[in-house]
């Protein structure tokens, strides 16, 4: 009969062990989860933008901004301005077949905006690559 309350104790503590890791395991799957895994520009620059409008409008003030349609524009409104706006009108408007501008129905591809972003976010960070390395060669 002790033999069998060894036996049976020793499962216990075995199950306990068991269950204690799995504990360990599932809070750390738990704590990844609950983590940012991967960062993405567009979540900081959305967080910068935020933390500047609220800054203006503690101040009272109001950002400057301007439509952007290539990266000569952004890299030369950059210095001058807090923010850039990328129309999507604009830009189909301005890359038609016809180039006659139309009203804004907003027919154009729902990707239109967001390429556009992505490609002066693109030329932007290549001209920051490129002031970074003429200052590093001074």
């Amino acid at each position: 009969h002790g033999l069998v309350n060894a036996n049976a104790n020793y499962v216990y503590e075995k199950i306990m062990e068991e269950e204690a890791r799995v504990k360990v395991e599932v809070a750390e799957v738990q704590a990844w989860w609950n983590s940012e895994r991967q960062t993405y520009a567009s979540n900081e620059m959305a967080k910068k933008l935020w933390h500047l409008l609220k800054n203006h409008q503690a101040n009272g003030i109001a950002s400057r901004t301007f439509g952007a349609l290539d990266p000569v524009q952004v890299t030369q409104m950059a210095k001058h301005l807090d923010t850039i706006y990328v129309s999507g009108w604009q830009y189909s408007a301005t890359h038609t077949t016809s180039n006659k501008p139309g009203p804004d129905l907003a027919d154009y591809p729902y990707d239109t905006v967001p390429n556009k972003v992505g490609h002066l976010f693109f030329a932007q960070q290549c001209h920051d690559r490129k002031q970074k390395e003429d200052r590093s060669m001074k």
